[in-house]
């Protein structure tokens, strides 16, 4: 039996550096991103995803508040009392990445995956009945230590520089199955974007674990922050004409870059199956949850994820795909 009544794929593509943090500091970054805690891999919180959805649909016209709740659940401020809490309908997991892009010297960035995130992404997609989305059948067993596969014949055989990790060309092969995995990858993109999937397709790598988990402690970006006072310090200042006593303020923080790929899955719980009239929970509404919000979700396509919206980060592409793999904007 599966955990949910019907289940849609997702995939989001940063189109800006994107900070979906933890909300706390860590070693000498202050506003670190949100990573899993077992790999330590960049993750978008399943929280980021559901409000961010609840948000941009709340601003459809054709949805009312009361749908909004069903769907979502209720917010305390829309609860009377702690009894009238109610669960959404639909539940979303985290955001698990697919594809990390890491600069080269042979070309601008190629999109960095492993044999984990492989294996990990074939089995949820297994176990929620999506295996046809991706090759099942794809040999996830690591390169040996030093080595690189490539989807792209063209670069097989020379020497590919990722970051600081040099790999000589008798170690960069072409591994059979890695350019239709990466074609399938490309897939969980719009059809108008085009050349970002042929950018992937020609661009995706697959290296050993333990490099990969190098490049995600060295590959993400962490900028300075500063806040000035009026007298252009970080230190206390004293406004000479009110007497106001002001602080500035400098923090490290981190973003994951553009063209970063995650894939998510967007569920319609089991609980909620019944929306008809014998329903113990009485679903009002003609299309069952998942499809209702199928439905109104057109403007996710773009939105934006994580803080500072203000300077342009969290844009993201957030394309739906249905349990059969058809999009659901086509």
């Amino acid at each position: 039996m599966s955990i949910w009544n019907s289940i849609t794929l997702s995939s989001i593509y940063t189109l800006s550096p994107t900070h979906c943090g933890i909300g706390q500091a860590m070693g000498a970054l202050d506003l670190p991103i949100a990573r899993d805690a077992v790999t330590n891999f960049p993750v978008l919180p399943a929280t980021s995803l559901k409000g961010v959805a609840r948000d941009y649909m709340s601003k459809n016209a054709s949805l009312d508040d009361k749908a909004i709740s069903r769907l979502f659940g209720k917010s305390l401020e829309d609860a009377e009392d702690t009894e009238d809490l109610e669960a959404g309908a639909i539940a979303f997991t985290e955001g698990r990445l697919i594809a990390f892009p890491i600069r080269s010297l042979n070309r601008p960035f190629l999109h960095v995956t492993c044999p984990l995130i492989i294996e990990r992404l074939q089995r949820d997609l297994r176990t929620l009945g999506l295996s046809h989305v991706l090759p099942t059948k794809f040999n996830v067993s690591s390169p040996d230590a030093g080595h690189i596969y490539v989807a792209d014949s063209d670069l097989a055989g020379k020497t590919l520089i990722l970051e600081d990790l040099v790999f000589p060309q008798e170690n960069v092969l072409s591994l059979p199955g890695l350019r239709e995995l990466a074609e399938k990858l490309a897939g969980l993109l719009t059809e108008d974007e085009e050349n970002t999937r042929q950018r992937m397709v020609k661009g995706l790598v697959l290296v050993p674990d333990e490099d990969f988990a190098y490049l995600m402690q060295q590959a993400t970006s962490v900028r300075a922050r500063i806040k000035l006072t009026g007298g252009k310090t970080t230190t206390p200042w004293r406004d000479p004409t009110t007497g106001e006593l002001q602080t500035g303020n400098l923090w490290y923080e981190e973003s994951i870059p553009s063209d970063c790929l995650f894939v998510s899955f967007v569920g319609e719980r089991r609980q909620r199956k019944a929306y008809t009239d014998n329903s113990p929970i009485n679903w009002p509404y003609p299309e069952p949850p998942l499809k209702l919000f199928q439905t109104y979700a057109q403007n996710l396509e773009v939105v934006q994820l994580g803080g500072n919206e203000t300077v342009g980060y969290g844009h993201c592409l957030w394309n739906f795909i249905d349990a059969k793999g058809d999009k659901k904007n086509e």
